[in-house]
């Protein structure tokens, strides 16, 4: 088995107003949004963005992971409609092959040097990502945002504030303590 290098992509949506601001698209992944803003902290990478997602934003994440990486690469995503979409598989496989559970489940889409794999929808305990999304949901709660320079404070803040999920075990299916 081949060393590859792991990365885990999921969204969160913060509504501000009545405008909802999500996305991915830092500088160093050769972004069009010009309403793009970045915060790195660690290992993470949050970043605001005014544009609605599409499958095409999802094809350019995937391009843009593998050119930073450049190695064998493993992807894990949700299941948002941006990176969930036939394009996006089409373009990993190079072709429509995926594995699925039914007709339209699909778990894993496999290229020559890109795995993407989906974590499940909405069920915190099947998709350890979901449950820190969960407490910066709730971290958030009764919080006045009036404008974005307190959004991008307060997501420091927060983040400061709640636990990192340890995702190893359920990537690897091992206990890690």
């Amino acid at each position: 088995m081949s060393e590859k290098t792991v990365v885990v992509v999921d969204q969160f949506t913060k509504h501000v107003g009545t405008v909802q601001r999500r996305g991915w698209s830092p500088d160093r992944f050769k972004s069009d949004d010009r309403d793009c803003n970045v915060l790195e902290v660690g290992d993470s990478l949050f970043c605001w963005t005014d544009e609605n997602l599409t499958r095409f934003h999802g094809i350019r994440l995937l391009e843009a992971l593998n050119d930073e990486f450049n190695e064998e690469l493993v992807v894990f995503l949700d299941r948002s409609d941006y990176l969930y979409a036939r394009d996006l598989w089409e373009h990993v496989s190079g072709e429509r092959e995926t594995e699925t559970v039914g007709d339209s489940s699909v778990l894993c889409v496999r290229g020559d040097d890109l795995e993407v794999r989906y974590f499940s929808s909405r069920l915190p305990e099947l998709n350890a990502v979901k449950g820190y999304w969960d407490q910066l949901q709730e971290w958030f709660k009764y919080r006045l945002i009036p404008d974005f320079s307190t959004l991008k404070d307060y997501i420091t803040r927060g983040l400061s504030a709640i636990t990192e999920p340890n995702i190893w075990p359920y990537l690897t299916g091992k206990d890690t303590t």
